[in-house]
């Protein structure tokens, strides 16, 4: 593989506004920078709420969204810095939001007049339920499209609990790797019609895409998903307490973890009659599962038993221990992009282009005065005069 700054970006070249806040937006333009883009964030003076996740003193969460974008403070409420994002918007090949249906556009934002402007704009809109129809003004916060898409209610009757919120903001992520995913096929095609468009990504639309038991659950089906049914695996216990994650039903996979793991002579301490339960009372499979991992003194035994075999389970870990494991080294998962700041690495890589992190994730405003020169050729008086008015401005100015 060439040595990084070697090969070319695959976005090189392109410019994009991304106006949009928190995740669903700024996931898109994250992806967009790392592969190459010129990804300018437009944020207001009252700053993106992602800033404030703890811890705030070091930006991190924030960091994640947006890292490789440069910054510029802009108030859109301001009618003259409405005017200013329409005219960086003529230099842009992709814009990207994530504002109600129609708030953009009462401030001459939307995609009519800024297509208008610059036909070969790429206009990204991502919003809960869509630019029309009757959900178009529902919330779009993560949590609420959970609940109404399907997936907490599915995955508490699967698992026969009640229904929980979700840890990570799959509402939020997917459509934005979706709208990248939109994004990329517009510019495709502009390549050849020359032509921009406007894309409508609704998150409702995407958890539904996404799920891959909506075909099943669209029909009504309630039957068994063996061998798919993955929220039934068991999670148990070692000796020393670590957990391993086991793959399949303990119903069905018992005989084969016993004997792929060594476990015979644990097992032959259990009754006859307590094994022949097991083919009939899932529950006493799992008392019985647990008994016997319990032999294995800890995670390194686990693995050397299960070395070379097919695959049996595996030890849970954390985020934090993939992420400074030697797998995670050697292929450089994770990028420091500021000083105790770590990202994730963009999930691919490739033979002919750079793909990556480009940069930490800029101050707000940061980047206004050499934007607003790269871009629309102003010089620092025009960019003071904007200062001055309050159209751009650093935070709490």
């Amino acid at each position: 593989m060439p040595v990084a700054g070697e090969l070319p970006r695959p976005l090189a070249g392109v410019r994009v506004l991304d106006l949009s806040r928190i995740v669903s937006g700024p996931v898109c333009g994250r992806i967009l920078a790392d592969l190459g883009a010129d990804v300018v964030k437009i944020e207001p003076p009252t700053l993106d709420t992602t800033r404030m996740v703890a811890p705030a003193s070091t930006g991190t969460y924030f960091a994640q969204m947006n890292a490789g974008k440069r910054n510029v403070c802009v108030d859109i409420k301001h009618e003259a810095g409405a005017r200013l994002v329409a005219e960086l918007a003529e230099h842009a090949d992709v814009l990207v939001e994530n504002f109600r249906p129609g708030v953009l556009a009462r401030r001459g934002l939307g995609p009519e007049e800024l297509l208008r402007r610059n036909p070969r704009l790429v206009y990204c809109s991502v919003t809960g339920w869509g630019q029309d129809g009757p959900w178009r003004d529902r919330p779009a916060y993560a949590p609420v499209v959970h609940a109404e898409a399907g997936t907490m209610e599915m995955t508490g009757r699967l698992r026969g609990a009640r229904p929980e919120q979700e840890v990570q903001v799959h509402g939020d992520v997917y459509p934005g790797v979706m709208a990248a995913n939109a994004v990329l096929a517009a510019l495709l095609q502009r390549a050849t019609t020359g032509q921009g468009q406007h894309l409508d990504v609704a998150m409702g639309e995407v958890m539904l895409y996404v799920n891959d038991w909506a075909a099943l659950e669209l029909q009504g089906y309630e039957g068994d998903r063996f061998p798919f049914d993955t929220w039934k695996h068991p999670v148990v216990e070692l000796g020393d307490g670590t957990h391993v994650a086991l793959l399949g039903n303990p119903v069905r996979m018992l005989s084969t973890w016993v004997r792929v793991l060594g476990l015979e002579a644990v097992a032959a301490s259990v009754t006859d009659q307590d094994l022949e339960a097991v083919s009939a009372d899932p529950d006493r499979a799992l008392e019985v599962l647990r008994e016997v991992m319990r032999s294995i003194p800890d995670a390194a035994a686990f693995e050397r038993r299960t070395a070379g075999s097919a695959p049996v389970g595996a030890v849970l870990r954390s985020v934090q221990e993939l992420g400074s494991s030697e797998w995670a080294t050697a292929r450089d998962v994770v990028t420091e992009v500021q000083p105790g700041v770590s990202v994730p690495r963009t999930p691919w890589r490739s033979s002919r282009a750079e793909i990556g992190v480009s940069g930490p994730a800029s101050a707000c405003n940061a980047d206004a005065v050499e934007v607003l020169a790269d871009w629309l050729g102003y010089d620092e008086d025009a960019v003071e005069t904007l200062r001055s008015t309050g159209v751009i401005r650093d935070p709490g100015v």
